[in-house]
């Protein structure tokens, strides 16, 4: 991925992670467990991305992944628009080889 292609990945990333936070504070019907859960996954995205080493996929990598997914079917149905942007950060993460 050239130079280029990764500064624009990390920008659709924070704009997402910045919607998705968004989301959070104005959403009265998630549990505080799960914002809890995903604000502290928003901080281990933005490290993993800040961090980008070139090496094999981590255990905290791929649990991120697991849960973002996760939560994603969670609130399909009841969240859509959470859902979604869900959906966009891991389509992003994976872009990225995160």
């Amino acid at each position: 991925m050239s130079t280029s292609e990764q500064r624009n990945e990390q920008s659709e990333l924070k704009i997402r992670l910045q919607e998705l936070q968004s989301q959070l504070v104005k959403s009265s019907q998630i549990s505080a467990a799960d914002r809890d859960l995903l604000g502290k996954m928003v901080v281990g995205i933005l490290q993993l991305e800040d961090v980008q080493q070139p090496q094999a996929e981590t255990v905290t990598e791929q649990g991120l992944r697991d849960t973002l997914e996760r939560k994603s079917l969670e609130y399909e149905a009841q969240h859509p628009k959470l859902a979604f942007t869900l959906r966009q950060i891991l389509d992003v993460l994976a872009r990225m080889g995160i």
